[in-house]
């Protein structure tokens, strides 16, 4: 046990992501029945694939989370499973992922939460890097303007080097968001991102201080988005670190193995619990 109270009744969020085999419904109606009061919405087929909605479809989706009483704490546009890429070298590719994010940010506001989660997209990994940090940066610049216009923030999450050849670690996540400088581009951490890339919980803090704004708290060996307990990852330690740096976001479960398909509840249950354990 350890921090207490504050820890305690702010941090934790379910997510959908491990759910894509049950509907949208049965997945809001697991948090409301595993008492999980925050949720972080995975948006993509067959929940909320923007490319399928409109806002009018999204509002009756926020009606739906109301309606439960839950609070969605983050939108997260599906960004790998799917053919979108800001940084494309293709034209076409590359406005076709534009128009898609842009969607996005309108859903975000139309979901009436104020963060939406984005990543840096990818550069061929046998050409220079320089030419695709350039076309991400100049695309997240955009999409940051849109998102200042439309009240919502966005959360630029580093990914893994088998995802993305850009952003893959603290120091070129700061980078980023320093080339860029608005107030609407903030970062986030990805535990698993974070060990893969060697990084520490002490490195995001001192990077990007209050400016830290979501954590997806999830195990793996080192990679994998596994339930805690599942991998081999020091959780409790990053918990008690985190605690130290007076965290006041959310700390959302983003399980996406597909072993947990079929039983999404078990997989969601038993990093509650271990998460819960660790808290408290």
């Amino acid at each position: 046990m350890f921090g207490g109270e504050r820890l305690k009744n702010v941090n934790l969020a379910g997510m959908n992501l491990h759910y894509l085999n049950y509907s949208l419904e049965y997945f809001l109606d697991s948090m409301v029945k595993y008492e999980m009061p925050n949720i972080e919405l995975w948006g993509g087929f067959p929940h909320l694939y923007s490319e399928d909605i409109s806002l009018s479809d999204a509002a009756r989706i926020r009606k739906e989370i109301e309606s439960r009483c839950l609070n969605l704490v983050c939108y997260t546009p599906e960004q790998l499973m799917y053919v979108n890429n800001i940084a494309a070298k293709e034209p076409e590719i590359q406005k076709r992922s534009m128009d898609y994010y842009l969607k996005n940010i309108e859903i975000t506001a139309e979901l009436g939460t104020n963060l939406m989660l984005m990543t840096s997209g990818w550069g061929y990994y046998h050409e220079p890097i320089v030419e695709a940090w350039s076309r991400s940066r100049e695309a997240l610049a955009i999409l940051a303007h849109k998102a200042e216009k439309s009240g919502v923030t966005l959360l630029l999450e580093p990914l893994q080097p088998f995802e993305s050849n850009l952003i893959t670690n603290v120091q070129t996540l700061k980078r980023m968001l320093q080339e860029i400088n608005m107030d609407s581009l903030k970062g986030m951490m990805d535990i698993v991102a974070m060990a893969v890339a060697g990084d520490t919980v002490k490195d995001y803090f001192e990077a990007l201080g209050a400016g830290l704004l979501h954590i997806h708290v999830i195990d793996g060996t080192p990679s994998g988005h596994l339930a805690v307990g599942d991998g081999n990852l020091p959780i409790d330690q990053y918990l008690k670190e985190i605690d130290d740096f007076q965290y006041h976001g959310y700390l959302s479960m983003e399980l996406a193995a597909s072993n947990y398909y079929p039983e999404p509840d078990k997989a969601f249950l038993r990093s509650l619990e271990n998460i819960r354990k660790m808290l408290y």
